[in-house]
């Protein structure tokens, strides 16, 4: 389940530094009193602002954008597929009926057809929890796993819809639902 990888919550990693970092600013105090408590507060205010800035960086911006350009290609896709399954278009209209009616259909017999719909299923559910993950505060290797994960989701979705078109295409007219 690697793809569910990015999404767990938060970083274990990232919190262990900060246990230390606040130990030893207690231990200062402890021991030095005022002095401690002044060195502690430095020390707490530039751990704070480093790690405010470790989350502003360019890298860390780039990689947020193309996490959403990938994620703009499944929505692509997912449009395609709300425009062939409900536009009045005339061309979208004939597609759906005279061309590829078996597309419209999850319950067809086709494996690629029904790779295709159980991928746009997932793609949907995965773009809701995507944007909520983005809201996060992320490190760079976190952003990276989800941007492997969005590029991976990104292509099978893309590769499984037009293979779904094209098995749909194979079965022609004559397809009737439930055959």
């Amino acid at each position: 389940m690697e793809e569910q990888l990015p999404f767990a919550n938060g970083s274990k990693s990232s919190k262990l530094p900060l246990f230390i970092i606040g130990l030893c600013c207690l231990f200062l105090v402890l021991w030095l009193k005022l002095p401690g408590v002044l060195l502690a507060s430095l020390i707490l205010v530039a751990t704070f602002s480093v790690m405010r800035m470790r989350t502003s960086t360019p890298e860390v911006t780039a990689l947020r954008t193309s996490i959403r350009l990938s994620a703009e290609d499944i929505t692509d896709v997912h449009n395609e597929w709300q425009i062939f399954l409900s536009s009045p278009d005339g061309d979208a209209l004939a597609d759906r009926t005279l061309v590829r009616p078996a597309l419209a259909d999850p319950d067809c017999g086709n494996e690629d057809i029904e790779k295709f719909h159980f991928e746009i299923s997932n793609a949907h559910r995965f773009l809701g929890r995507l944007e909520a993950r983005l809201q996060q505060t992320l490190l760079v290797s976190e952003l990276e796993t989800l941007l492997k994960v969005t590029d991976e989701r990104s292509l099978d979705l893309r590769e499984t819809w037009l293979n779904a078109r094209k098995a749909a295409n194979k079965l022609g007219p004559h397809y009737k639902r439930g055959s």
